[in-house]
């Protein structure tokens, strides 16, 4: 949208269980930072008369997104509350001739503070120690700092670059991948996958925050995790798919890995049956590491962030590529 491009009209579109908490924070914020607006709040197709045009339209990816853009006679922007956006591309609506946006860095905070609990966690045997109040036994061991360790980000988007600046305050060396490598902000090293496995033998802690792609998917396999240092640790906030839950298992069952915290899982939710259940050396959370009572808040925040710069003709700064997949 190479011309200035105001806004208006604005439909926001969530859960029927989970609106009515938020609609009064969307008007607020919505107006205040854009001035009046015609707003419309909604938690089904049904509450959409059939030929409504709207200037944007906020959502989350839901499943019956697709009803709910049919009805619509025109809708040239589409604001995602989310950062990863992989379910979109099996939805049957047009995605090449409307704007995309996501809510990238939404997670950034509360991910880099997952990031980095999960690393103490293991550092300071947390699980360990927990498990002995539960038996009321008084045993002591010598315990691991994150100082001087060295943990690889997979993936230096919003998410990862904001893990590298917590991990930075614990004097870590950071490492990260981008898939063209350049300088950023409290890295010491960018480089692009295939120059990192080749390094993984001086990796502590590695971190997975990739979006899920046809390029990412089981990309964290096998031969990966088998060329890290011995009592690494994997931690897994990214999608399921990317990390393989068998070479997770391996990995653990050989020493390569001391422990994994994982938060994503290719089946949610997790099987019973799952081995990953009930094994001291993983953390398992159930898709957890990005929520935070300030999550619609920053969301709203990088969709108005888009707004101010479509409206002075400027590019949006968090849009969906298309052609990337993410």
């Amino acid at each position: 949208m190479p011309q200035p491009y105001p806004i208006q009209r604005v439909l926001f579109v969530q859960k029927a269980n989970v609106l009515p908490q938020q609609q009064g924070l969307v008007h607020q914020k919505l107006t205040e930072a854009l001035g009046q607006l015609d707003i419309l709040c909604i938690s089904s197709p049904d509450d959409l008369a059939q030929g409504s045009c709207f200037d944007a339209v906020i959502t989350p990816t839901l499943p019956w997104l697709p009803d709910l853009l049919h009805r619509l006679d025109t809708c040239p922007w589409l604001h995602f509350l989310s950062a990863g956006v992989e379910k979109i591309w099996s939805m049957d609506f047009d995605k090449q001739n409307r704007l995309l946006t996501k809510s990238s860095g939404v997670h950034g905070p509360a991910m880099g503070e997952y990031a980095i609990g999960a690393m103490l966690y293991f550092a300071k045997q947390f699980g360990r120690f927990h498990h002995q109040s539960q038996q009321r036994q008084w045993q002591r061991t010598w315990l691991d700092e994150l100082t001087g360790r060295t943990v690889a980000i997979l993936g230096l988007g919003h998410i990862g670059q904001t893990i590298a600046q917590r991990a930075k305050a614990f004097d870590m060396t950071v490492w990260g991948t981008l898939n063209h490598p350049r300088p950023i902000p409290q890295v010491d090293q960018v480089f692009s996958h295939d120059q990192l496995w080749a390094r993984l033998s001086e990796v502590d802690y590695l971190v997975v925050c990739l979006p899920l792609t046809s390029a990412t998917r089981h990309l964290v396999n096998h031969q990966v995790l088998g060329q890290l240092k011995p009592g690494a640790v994997l931690i897994d906030i990214s999608r399921g798919g990317i990390v393989s839950a068998a070479a997770v298992l391996q990995a653990l069952d050989s020493g390569v890995l001391k422990g994994a915290a994982l938060d994503v899982f290719e089946h949610q939710p997790l099987p019973e049956t799952s081995p990953l259940w009930a094994r001291p050396d993983i953390l398992l959370t159930p898709h957890v590491s990005g929520t935070t009572p300030y999550y619609l808040e920053r969301a709203l925040d990088i969709f108005i962030q888009n707004a101010q710069h479509l409206a002075h003709g400027q590019a949006p700064i968090t849009p969906v590529n298309v052609a990337a997949g993410y």
